[in-house]
């Protein structure tokens, strides 16, 4: 969580104020501030839709995935063989 966070910090420090060397060091083109907002704004959306994406749309793809292969295969579905010892364990 951290790495992410001084990521982001690091990333919105070269998109909205650079240091001279820094924007020389890492060839850094002069923009307007309008595209700079619609840059971070792209940023902010993408994240928006991954969010979404792997909260609801991906597991929700994946169980009627799952679902459509157990009926084409018709094979019963195998439990984990970590999950089987477990329940031995317990009993």
């Amino acid at each position: 969580m951290v790495t992410i966070v001084v990521a982001l910090l690091f990333s919105l420090y070269m998109l909205f104020d650079p240091a001279v060397w820094l924007a020389k060091f890492m060839q850094l083109t002069p923009m307007s501030s309008d595209f700079r907002l619609f840059i971070l704004a792209l940023g902010i959306a993408y994240f928006c839709f991954a969010s979404f994406g792997e909260s609801v749309v991906f597991p929700y793809l994946s169980g009627k995935i799952g679902g459509l292969v157990h009926k084409v295969s018709k094979a019963p579905k195998q439990r984990k063989i970590y999950k089987l010892v477990q329940e031995q364990l317990r009993i």
